[in-house]
């Protein structure tokens, strides 16, 4: 893996850091959220409908792919949410690193139950108090017949618990949603529920966040090294 660029911090802790820590056990989390999708800028409700991926959001994944392929270690294990847009983005990287995706609905964005393929301001319109509501509490809240943000939490919780137990010290690659970065980073770096929405990774980027018995460590956070040369 290349150090080129990018704040990314490789593969291992600094001899410092290494030395406090109980264990040398590290395991690797490479999260990357899918790419532009169909009415990307049009602020429509997706959470779990299938949405397709824009033309922008084909070229965005080769892109991505070819920089990985390029800079990245081939991963141990390929884990991608079902959902279109993430499998198709999964599908790439195992070709890439001759690795099989192993997909699940776990993996998938949170439910947004009956807002689900319409834009906010319908639902505004519609459904004020309860818009009101979910954003006056959003980890708590769920949309009627969806999931709170806690409720994601948990689902992510109990697969990552899983994940880490079966692969620990092992390169992990998950193709997946923004409201599952969030939520893991969440839970990993100590941060509350209610301040998930200050992580914003960008379509189509790369995240890594090392885990050890020590902690974890948040080395890059929504990077799309495939742009850099356009600027």
């Amino acid at each position: 893996m290349s150090d080129d660029g990018g704040q990314a911090a490789g593969r291992a802790f600094d001899p410092t850091t290494t030395a406090m820590m109980p264990s040398e056990l590290v395991t690797r989390f490479i999260l990357l959220r899918h790419g532009e999708v169909e009415s990307f800028g049009e602020r429509v409700v997706r959470g779990q409908l299938d949405a397709a991926l824009s033309e922008d959001g084909v070229r965005q994944h080769e892109r991505l792919v070819a920089w990985l392929s390029e800079h990245e270690t081939a991963p141990d294990v390929l884990f991608s949410s079902d959902l279109t847009r993430c499998a198709r983005l999964a599908a790439l990287v195992g070709e890439a690193f001759d690795v099989t995706p192993s997909c699940t609905e776990r993996l998938r964005e949170q439910s947004m139950g009956r807002w689900q393929g319409r834009t906010w301001s319908d639902i505004s319109a519609e459904d004020g108090p309860l818009v009101t509501a979910y954003w006056d509490d959003y980890a708590n809240n769920a949309p009627p017949e969806g999931e709170s943000l806690l409720d994601l939490s948990q689902r992510i919780g109990a697969w990552y618990e899983e994940t880490l137990a079966a692969h620990a010290g092992r390169t992990i690659f998950v193709s997946t949603h923004i409201g599952v970065i969030r939520t893991l980073l969440c839970r990993l770096l100590g941060v509350a529920p209610t301040d998930a929405l200050r992580f914003a990774p960008a379509v189509a980027s790369s995240t890594e966040v090392l885990v050890s018995e020590a902690g974890a460590v948040l080395t890059r956070l929504g990077e799309r090294p495939w742009t850099w040369s356009e600027r």
